[in-house]
């Protein structure tokens, strides 16, 4: 009497065919994903820059003072101005310190701002594979996280910033938008700029 064993199973030949479809299928793949990370910030670059130019507008028309504010942890940014009632000097904002064991924490002259409705009611978020890399100021210098504020004044002044684009996926370099002081002008760079 003799036993057959049945046993199937896949050969090596087999697996490594499998194998070699899942490389060709990723490396056809990956090059599309990169590409659209890619035209997503590009996309997400000139709309924060559209963005500043009305926000500029607003503040000069509008005679108030406006701010974008962009949460680095979130990947979010909103339009706020000031209804305040008395006047609020330029130079008292931008002393305002962030306060690194809190830096959501604002004096009271910083708090009286409110969301424009125009622009948004709700924070917009970036698009999918983009985040902030975090944003170069004048007088704070780096910062990575948290709150933080970019001030446009009535006399067609605002703050000297670098915001920085960057993929989800990559550690270092990236994009920056310089946004000019006395223009309002904006310029895209496709590289990390480190000084003003």
């Amino acid at each position: 009497m003799s036993v057959s064993h049945n046993k199937k199973g896949f050969t090596l030949i087999e697996i490594l065919l499998v194998l070699a479809i899942i490389v060709l299928v990723l490396s056809f793949g990956m090059p599309v994903v990169s590409r659209i990370t890619g035209q997503n910030i590009n996309t997400s670059a000139r709309k924060l820059t559209a963005l500043i130019r009305g926000v500029r507008t607003d503040a000069i028309l509008l005679n108030s003072i406006y701010r974008l504010s962009l949460d680095l942890d979130k990947n979010t940014y909103s339009v706020e101005s000031r209804d305040g009632a008395e006047p609020l000097s330029e130079l008292a904002l931008l002393s305002v310190k962030r306060d690194p064991k809190n830096p959501d924490a604002v004096n009271a002259a910083a708090s009286d701002f409110k969301v424009v409705d125009k622009y948004n009611k709700e924070p917009k978020n970036l698009p999918p594979g983009v985040v902030f890399n975090g944003l170069l100021k004048e007088k704070e210098g780096k910062i990575t996280e948290g709150i933080t504020y970019i001030y446009f004044f009535p006399n067609g002044l605002n703050e000297k910033a670098i915001v920085y684009l960057n993929s989800q996926s990559a550690k270092e370099g990236g994009y920056s938008l310089f946004i000019h002081p006395t223009s309002g002008k904006v310029e895209f760079f496709k590289q990390k700029i480190d000084s003003f």
